[in-house]
Formats: C-alpha cells, sequence, structure tokens
C-alpha cells in the first residue's frame, strides 16, 4: 500500500514538541503498513529544508519526502498579507475564514496532482486545521484519515471558558473562532472515512463509526518506548516541569501555579525545589526567576536525569493540549503528575487514575497534594507504582500501531488494482459538539 501523510510538524526528533511526536509515531506505524511519502506543509520560513533532515532517520528507503509547499507564499511580503487577510477574514469571513484558514492554492494544486496520478491509496493528514489549508477537504477521490488529535471545536471552547466575562474583545474573537472550529469540525466529518482524537472525551463527542481515539505516547531519545524509572529518592524534594513555555497554553497554567501554589508549598516545604526545563521568553523568565527556589533550566536534550531526581512531575495545564503529553510522559517514567483537571483530560480510564495522580484546580489543594508527595516516602512509592501499572495498562506503541493497522484496513478494505483506488466505505456522520 501506498500512503501519503500529510503535516506540518516535521517527525520527531526534527520536532521534539508533542506534534512531532505524533507525526513520529504516525509514520513508523504506517511504515509497518506501506510506502509512506510525506507531503510537508512549510509554515516555518523558505530556508527550512526537511529533506536533508529525513534521510538519515528513514534510510531503509520506506520514507520519501513527496513535496514540500511553502505556506504563505514565498517571502516576508507574501506572508504579512497571508495574515492580513486570515485577520479580516476572522472578522468578517464565514466557514474556515471564521476560523483563521485559507486554502493555500499552491497545496491544493500539489495534492490534486498527486491524487489525480493514482500514485497513493491513502491520505493520512495531521490535525484539522492543516487538513483545510493543503485543499484536502475539496478532493473527493481518495480515502483520507483524518488525525485531528486535539477537537478543534473542544480546545477553542476551553480557552473561552477561561477567559473572564469582563474581557469581552478576546471573548468576541473566541467566539468567531469558534464558529469557525466547528464549521471545520463538520467538513472534517463528511470529507473523512476516519478521524483519530487524542482524547476519550472528544471521541465521545462524536459518532463512534467515524472516531477512535488514539492516545498520545511519549518517547524516548531514541524513538522507542520510554524506559521506566526505579523509585525516587526518599529525600528528594523536587518538582519538575518541562514544557514549551513560549506557548500561553502551557504558560498561562504554570503561572497560576508558580504564583497560587508555589509559596504555599515552600511555607510548609521551606527546602523543595521547583525545576522547569524547556523554552521561556525573556518577559515571562523576568517574572518566573523572582520566585524563591526555582531554577529555569531551559532546553535539556536528556530528560531521564531530571525525571529520576524528581519526587514528582508539575502539569497545571489550564486550556489547550499543550504539554498534556508531559503528563503521560511522567507516567511512564513512574513518577505522579501533580496538576489541574484539565492537564488530565481525556486519558483513559479516569477511575483509576483519580487514584494514581493529584488534580485538583484549587491551588491550595494543589499545593497540599505536592506537600504530601514530597514529604511522606511511602504514599509516594506507593502512587509511583500505581502510576506505572496504569500506563502499562493503557499506553504503548504496540497498541497505537494496532489501532493505526486495523483502521487502515477498514478505510482501504481491498489492495488498489489498476483501475484506482479501492472504493470508499459509506460514511457516518455525528454531532461536532
Amino acid at each position: 500500500m501506498r500512503i501519503l501523510f500529510i503535516t506540518s510538524f516535521p517527525p520527531f526528533p526534527i520536532d521534539r514538541t508533542g506534534g512531532g511526536i505524533r507525526s513520529r509515531l504516525l509514520i513508523d506505524a504506517l511504515k509497518k503498513i506501506g510506502s509512506v511519502g510525506i507531503f510537508y506543509l512549510n509554515y516555518r520560513g523558505a530556508d527550512h529544508d526537511i529533506s536533508h533532515e529525513l534521510s538519515p532517520l528513514f534510510a531503509d528507503g520506506s520514507l520519501m519526502l513527496e513535496q514540500s509547499v511553502k505556506i504563505g507564499g514565498q517571502g516576508k511580503i507574501y506572508a504579512h498579507a497571508d495574515k492580513a487577510l486570515r485577520a479580516l477574514g476572522m472578522i468578517w469571513g464565514r466557514k474556515l475564514a471564521a476560523a483563521g484558514l485559507r486554502v493555500d492554492i499552491g497545496a491544493r494544486k500539489a495534492i490534486e496532482d498527486l491524487v489525480a496520478s493514482k500514485k497513493y491509496d491513502l491520505v493520512v493528514a495531521r490535525l484539522s486545521r492543516p487538513t483545510a489549508v493543503s485543499g484536502l477537504l475539496d478532493v473527493d477521490n481518495i480515502p483520507l484519515i483524518v488525525d485531528a488529535d486535539d477537537w478543534e471545536p473542544s480546545r477553542v471552547t476551553t480557552q473561552l471558558n477561561v477567559v473572564p466575562w469582563y474581557n469581552i474583545l478576546v471573548r468576541a474573537y473566541l467566539h468567531r473562532m469558534l464558529g469557525g472550529a466547528e464549521y471545520l469540525g463538520q467538513r472534517i466529518l463528511e470529507r473523512a472515512d476516519h478521524v483519530f482524537l487524542a482524547s476519550e472525551t472528544d471521541t465521545a463527542l462524536i459518532s463512534k463509526i467515524t472516531a477512535t481515539t488514539l492516545p498520545n505516547l511519549p518517547l524516548s531519545n531514541d524513538g522507542g518506548e520510554i524506559v521506566r524509572l526505579s523509585q525516587s529518592n526518599a529525600k528528594s524534594r523536587i518538582l519538575f516541569a518541562v514544557g514549551q513555555w513560549s506557548k500561553a497554553q502551557n504558560s498561562d497554567g504554570m503561572s497560576w501555579f508558580i504564583e497560587n501554589s508555589w509559596p504555599l508549598i515552600l511555607r510548609k516545604v521551606p527546602e523543595a525545589r521547583l525545576r522547569i526545563a524547556g523554552s521561556v521568553s525573556d518577559a515571562l523568565s523576568k517574572v518566573w526567576k523572582r520566585r524563591k527556589n526555582l531554577d529555569l533550566l531551559g532546553f535539556i536534550d536528556d530528560l531521564t536525569p531530571e525525571y529520576e531526581q524528581a519526587a514528582a512531575v508539575v502539569a497545571p495545564i489550564t486550556w489547550g493540549g499543550g504539554t498534556k503529553i508531559k503528563v503521560l510522559e511522567a507516567l511512564a517514567y513512574g513518577r505522579v503528575p501533580v496538576g489541574t483537571s484539565h492537564a488530565f483530560d481525556g486519558l483513559a480510564d479516569e477511575p483509576i487514575l483519580n487514584d494514581v495522580v493529584v488534580k485538583s484546580d484549587d491551588a491550595e489543594k494543589l499545593a497540599d497534594g505536592a506537600v504530601k508527595l514530597l514529604c511522606d516516602h511511602d504514599f509516594r512509592s506507593s502512587q509511583e507504582i500505581m502510576t506505572l501499572k496504569y500506563y502499562g495498562d493503557n499506553y504503548s506503541i504496540s497498541c497505537f500501531n494496532e489501532i493505526v493497522a486495523k483502521t487502515v484496513k477498514s478505510v482501504v478494505p481491498a489492495p488498489r488494482d489498476s483501475g484506482g483506488v479501492a472504493t470508499k466505505q459509506k460514511r457516518f456522520f455525528g454531532p461536532t459538539r
């Protein structure tokens, strides 16, 4: 089988974010089914060349770069014009324009030509928004699986829910975005033969015939399963956090934790330290550094030593998908995550999960939970045992690959013949909310 994989996220380790990790997981799973061609939607600039970075990663010949298309046109003038048009669309536009989206003419033409050539049997597209930008929603003569990851209407609704009522302009902006996201969700359901979602909560919103939960998974530095750690040191008083803090969906929650929970923790455990890995803006760095016993580590290539010395892992995410992958990473290593309810939203087996993690949207209760982990080693040890069991029972690369293979087989049930692609199955549509 020949599969075209469309993505705006280069695969891990080229891109080390959650988006890059998921691209790598999908590519590895699809390579077990057939040959894979990457159609790269380049948002990163005309000088960004992915071809030489891919070569050493996939030297076995089962993966190739089919095409790279610069999104937003070539040059700064075209890029600024594209941003301006999308901004105007969000104010006055309808349908996809209300979500700040415009179909890229170059990408759509390239995809139409590839589909017409009958070179591929199946298209797998990463994320709803790039799928729309690529023009795939208007190309209907090839089977399509969309890896939506986070469901756009849910993502925008969550963001809207944390904006205060008096912030009228931001709320008006998000309401426009939500209308566009709901239209995008409906178009995805109409066009796609199947949709992957990372969250059990999102999957429950959609007809189970058209959607499957395909959970995010953390990866080790070599792209494999994370090796579980031994139990944490009884003397450890370290809380660890990692993320791309330049993104508001990650930093908003951490700022809230540092402002409200961290002082309460230090009051009871003066020797406690909060170690934060990942990129932080200069402005945010100045604010966070004002707090006692807080270390900003910057980018760290190998996080294992940090997890090893940590007593627990902090994940106070209040909206978006963001560092939810880091919750799973903590569980995989055998460290107890401490976070807000949103940080755990959509993870498997919620009743068991709630017994494993420290979860609260109240700053004082979250601090108390962290203090108990820091000071009560017997309790911490029992929780660490439970984290490893929970993760092992619910998450693995082999299960991920099995879900992908089963879905591909259902979407393309017959091998391609000389006349074209296999006949598509009847679609079933469900609600977007």
